[in-house]
């Protein structure tokens, strides 16, 4: 397996969702980028929400890593190819610190990504109404893995000074981690949230990165954290020489084809190693808004809808004739059309939004989507293509599905299938139509070589 190179890090970890990670992740990022550290943000598992919030945050794109989408040795080398030796690397978690994908093992976890890459853990713990409790939680997340190699602590809704003693004097006196910051609650640094978790990056004013930027300087011991953390002073972020990354096996193609990415506040949920990778496979990529542009961008030779939030903006959306019209002529004229999630609302023939009401979009496929009772959806996915010619194909697309909208009045049959060893466990997904695909499920790209060769296939032809 290949060796993670040693580089200046930490993870941000929580003792569970809504512990305060990402709002100290984000803090954390642009406090150290305004210091001059070249940050390089990373976010544990399938999420798109915060690694957009981290680009906001220190104008880096964030990566995703993820064990179960992707192999341990792509992680790791999904993590060397990004970071250099002039960069601080900050990984922010998800759940908590022990949370994965499953109850008995690290598997997907943050405390497997930490081990992973060899970087110390910054967990952040609600200290609203605890005091002596706190060192048990601290010490309970040490002794579940002590491999793991967790150092430091930041107590977050605390509501006095007598407090925050308090919860110091008990974590440091019964663990060896350090105490490094207590965090006072504060109304303006709340991020609103959602169906989906934290409202879009795009949707805050640049002020709340700087906001909890100050509010973590005014309350870290941040020489403390220097020194537990052994952050030498930011060096001058130097030319990198061009090196072919290592997490795919292809040498780079360029120019070979052009692919157009829906991109707005409705189409946000893309992976940006996706990116990376249809960049990297000879793809010209470009963006477009099917909230603002009438016209479909020209002679490209697939049109990518992502997910994100369509039901937000379906209103909107469905006055769009013009370019609902394009894409549905597009379609059946054999062009390569693919749309996951929000894409998959958006190919179909309408949303109904939470109080019943319909809004027509593309209507490639012969179904719709309601929103009108909400029903989470949740679950990493193993899908292998289903055909009435053969049982099974080498065609085996991973990602993760996450939303609350179900299909509605849908004519079309899957052509993908996840079987468990539980039968009433299984899940279909995917539909074609000509050469348009939509699924349910966010596929992680990078990990499926076999899907972006299947894609290629259909462009040359």
């Amino acid at each position: 397996m290949s060796r993670i190179k040693k580089y200046q890090g930490l993870v941000v970890a929580g003792t569970h969702s809504s512990a305060g990670k990402s709002s100290v992740s984000m803090g954390l990022m642009r406090l150290l980028s305004d210091k001059g550290w070249s940050i390089k943000p990373f976010k544990v598992g399938p999420d798109y929400i915060d690694p957009a919030h981290h680009t906001r945050a220190c104008n880096q794109p964030s990566y995703n890593l993820d064990t179960v989408m992707c192999t341990k040795k792509y992680v790791k080398e999904l993590f060397n190819d990004v970071v250099h030796e002039s960069d601080l690397a900050i990984v922010e978690g998800v759940m908590g610190l022990h949370d994965g994908a499953s109850p008995t093992s690290e598997k997907g976890s943050t405390a497997e990504i930490a081990k992973l890459l060899n970087l110390p853990v910054l967990l952040v713990i609600d200290g609203r109404a605890v005091s002596r409790s706190s060192a048990a939680m601290v010490l309970g997340f040490m002794k579940l893995d002590p491999k793991l190699n967790l150092i430091g602590v930041i107590a977050n809704n605390i509501n006095s000074p007598r407090h925050a003693k308090l919860i110091k004097s008990s974590i440091e006196h019964y663990t060896s981690a350090k105490l490094l910051a207590c965090l006072p609650t504060s109304p303006e640094l709340i991020i609103p949230s959602r169906h989906l978790g934290l409202q879009q990056g795009i949707e805050q004013k640049a002020n709340i990165y700087r906001k909890w930027a100050k509010h973590i300087e005014s309350h870290m011991d941040l020489k403390k954290f220097f020194k537990l953390f052994k952050l030498k002073k930011p060096q001058r972020s130097l030319p990198q020489p061009k090196q072919e990354p290592k997490r795919w096996r292809e040498k780079k193609k360029t120019g070979l084809f052009s692919i157009a990415v829906a991109r707005d506040e409705a189409f946000q949920f893309i992976y940006q190693d996706t990116l990376d990778f249809l960049a990297h496979h000879g793809f010209n990529v470009s963006f477009f808004s099917p909230l603002k542009d009438s016209s479909l961008p020209k002679s490209r030779d697939v049109y990518y809808f992502p997910g994100g939030y369509p039901e937000l903006h379906a209103q909107k959306l469905s006055k769009n004739q013009p370019l609902l019209n394009e894409i549905k002529k597009a379609g059946s004229s054999g062009k390569l059309i693919i749309g996951e999630c929000g894409g998959l609302m958006y190919l179909g023939k309408g949303i109904i939004d939470a109080k019943g009401k319909k809004h027509p979009l593309a209507g490639i496929f012969n179904y719709s989507t309601s929103l009108k009772t909400k029903k989470l959806t949740l679950g990493y996915r193993k899908l292998e293509e289903r055909t009435k010619d053969q049982l099974k194909s080498k065609l085996i697309l991973t990602g993760h599905e996450f939303h609350y909208s179900s299909l509605v009045n849908n004519k079309e049959t899957p052509n993908w299938v996840q079987t468990t060893s539980n039968p009433g466990m299984q899940v279909s997904d995917g539909f074609r139509k000509s050469n348009c695909f939509s699924f349910y499920s966010h596929i992680y790209w990078g990990s499926n070589s076999s899907w972006i060769k299947y894609i290629i296939n259909l462009t040359k032809q």
